[in-house]
């Protein structure tokens, strides 16, 4: 009678195979960890850009709505003092009177609105007043636009001439009526904006046609 001796052939892992595993593991999870957080910043940034860009989009269509609608008709501030219709400067602020102003509960008010757009640091703000003579400069309204503005710049065009402040200094723009000077507002408006993370995009505006 012949013994016939049976080997288990099945053995485990031994521990250098578990350790070169473990390793191979982590270093496949690690790179798997940083693809997920490479596409989820990815995404991120392209949220953020998205929502920029709509927020432009918007800053953009108010100014579109104020400046077609800009009439020349000065103000009086509270202290009485005459301001031109229209006054801007190059990097921070533009206001300007305009009309259309929307009155669905039928106040009894006029139908111009005095508006103004201002760089304060990093975002756009537009404001408005409720009434046009002898408004108290801290009484109006403010709508922030947009955020991350890293610079705006503005130029003013009219007969021929590009400027970098209204009214323009040294020009023929204003006419003397009695003792107060009377400035035209300007045919065009240049606007140049800069955001965090994105090229300058410049956009012209047309006023309405005046004299």
């Amino acid at each position: 009678m012949k013994m016939q001796l049976k080997f288990n052939t099945q053995t485990g892992f031994t521990l250098i195979e578990m350790m070169i595993a473990i390793f191979i593991f982590s270093v496949v999870s690690v790179m798997a960890y940083g693809g997920i957080n490479y596409v989820l910043k990815g995404q991120s940034y392209l949220k953020s850009s998205s929502d920029q860009l709509r927020d432009m989009q918007l800053a953009f269509r108010y100014f579109e709505k104020d400046i077609n609608q800009m009439i020349n008709r000065s103000i009086r501030n509270q202290y009485s003092d005459i301001q031109p219709a229209f006054v801007g400067d190059e990097e921070k602020v533009f206001s300007f009177t305009h009309a259309g102003w929307r009155n669905p509960a039928n106040l009894i008010r006029s139908k111009m609105q005095r508006v103004s757009y201002e760089l304060d640091e990093t975002v756009l703000k537009r404001h408005t007043w409720g009434q046009l003579d002898g408004a108290i400069a801290e009484e109006y309204f403010t709508t922030e636009l947009l955020e991350g503005v890293e610079s705006i710049k503005m130029r003013y065009y009219r007969a021929g001439q590009w400027h970098t402040t209204w009214p323009p200094l040294n020009s023929n723009a204003a006419q003397q009526i009695g003792s107060v000077p009377q400035y035209e507002i300007p045919h065009a408006l240049e606007v140049t904006i800069k955001l965090e993370r994105m090229e300058e995009i410049r956009r012209l505006f047309a006023a309405p046609t005046t004299s």
